[in-house]
This record gives C-alpha cells, sequence and structure tokens, in this order.
C-alpha cells in the first residue's frame, strides 16, 4: 500500500510520462514511426530494472528461469505491433514456427476460455524468449525476489515494490499519451493480439486511423 504522500507522486509521475511521450508522438511521422516510439517506454522499463538491481533487493532471476513466461501477458497495442513487425523482419522459416506457435496456443486457450490452460507463451523456445530485444513492458516489470516462490506457483510473490511503482507509472503515462493522439492503447493477451497483426496486414494501418478493434479477429467483428 501507498502513503497518501507515494500516491500523489505516482500520480504526478504519470502525468509527466504522459505530457513528454505526447509531446513527442504528435511530432511522430506515420504509423510506423507512432510504433516505433513504443521503444522508449521500454528503454525507461529497462533503467528502472537496472536502478532497481542497482540499489534494492536482488531478484531472483536469471536465463533460463521462465516461469513467469507461463502466465498470462498483456500488451498494448503499439507493442503489439512492435513485436509483429520484429516477427516480419525475420527469415520467412521462423516468422512460420512463430505463426505456427501462436495458433497452437491460442487454439489451446480457446478450449476453455473461462479457466484457460496454464501454458507456455509462443515465444519461449528452450526456456529462452525468441522477441528479447521487443518483449513488453508487462515482461520488463515482471521479477521476482524469490524463486521457489515462483516454482511453487505461490498466490503472492515478494516482489520490489520501488521498482513495480517507477514501472507502472511509465506504462500507464505512455497509454495516456497514446490515447491523447487518440490511438488505442489497451490491454490485449499477448499471443491472441500478435497472432492477429500477423494474419491481417491492415491492422496497423486501422489502428493509426483509431479503430479499437484493429485487434479482433475479423470474424469476432462481424
Amino acid at each position: 500500500m501507498l502513503t497518501d504522500d507515494e500516491r500523489s507522486a505516482f500520480l504526478q509521475s504519470i502525468a509527466r510520462v504522459r505530457q513528454r511521450a505526447a509531446q513527442v508522438l504528435r511530432q511522430s511521422q506515420g504509423a510506423d514511426d507512432t510504433v516505433a516510439f513504443i521503444a522508449q517506454l521500454h528503454r525507461g522499463l529497462d533503467t528502472v530494472a537496472e536502478q532497481a538491481r542497482t540499489t534494492g533487493p536482488q531478484p531472483a532471476c536469471q536465463a533460463g528461469c521462465a516461469h513467469c513466461c507461463h502466465l498470462r501477458v498483456e500488451a498494448t497495442e503499439p507493442e503489439v505491433f512492435h513485436i509483429a513487425q520484429y516477427l516480419r523482419a525475420q527469415p520467412a522459416e521462423a516468422l512460420a514456427d512463430a505463426l505456427s506457435a501462436l495458433q497452437r496456443h491460442v487454439a489451446t486457450a480457446a478450449l476453455n476460455p473461462t479457466n484457460p490452460a496454464r501454458q507456455a507463451c509462443s515465444f519461449l523456445v528452450d526456456d529462452r524468449c525468441s522477441i528479447y530485444p521487443v518483449r513488453p513492458a508487462a515482461c520488463r516489470k515482471a521479477h521476482s525476489l524469490s524463486a521457489q516462490h515462483c516454482a511453487e506457483q505461490s498466490a503472492t510473490i515478494p516482489q520490489n515494490l520501488r521498482l513495480l511503482v517507477d514501472a507502472e507509472a511509465l506504462m500507464a503515462g505512455t497509454a495516456l499519451a497514446y490515447r491523447d493522439q487518440p490511438l488505442p492503447a489497451s490491454a490485449h493477451e499477448l499471443n491472441a493480439a500478435v497472432l492477429a497483426a500477423l494474419k491481417d496486414p491492415t491492422a496497423q494501418a486501422r489502428w493509426y486511423q483509431g479503430d479499437a478493434a484493429a485487434l479482433m479477429p475479423k470474424d469476432a467483428q462481424n
């Protein structure tokens, strides 16, 4: 829980991020440029995480530890299109493998939508993230101070509160700045959203025109 002063500082941080991000987004040239701006959020989150490692308790996370990669992950529209652009730039075989993995993941989740199975993220390959350079904010923020808690799927995971608060301020302020344009910046399940973006070449352009349903499967829009 935050104190009143801490909550006030948190809201002020969101407002500052929103203002700075909106200034940059207003100067963006086209959809690709606007999507690319999301990388600034990601760099900011990486900085926050590094500062937390330097000054606070050490996270138990390390390469090959992939417990959190079996949880639901959400990403905003600009993050999803950023990932889709990254995948389209990969060799044809790698893109085909990614599409197959995404389709399997979405099909499995659809079998029981009210209680989806705990399954590995489509981008988890040999316990490593295959889209690590463009992974969404939720993944960059995620951490644990206890690998045992993660392995046991504990209801609560010990985390660094300072990292969480700073990361949430960056994420909330950036999302609000996109919406100020106005461009949709809502949370979508990562695998289904990336699959929708890859299957529909018009999705990014429709999002840039303000279509909040750009990442919905076309059959769900009818």
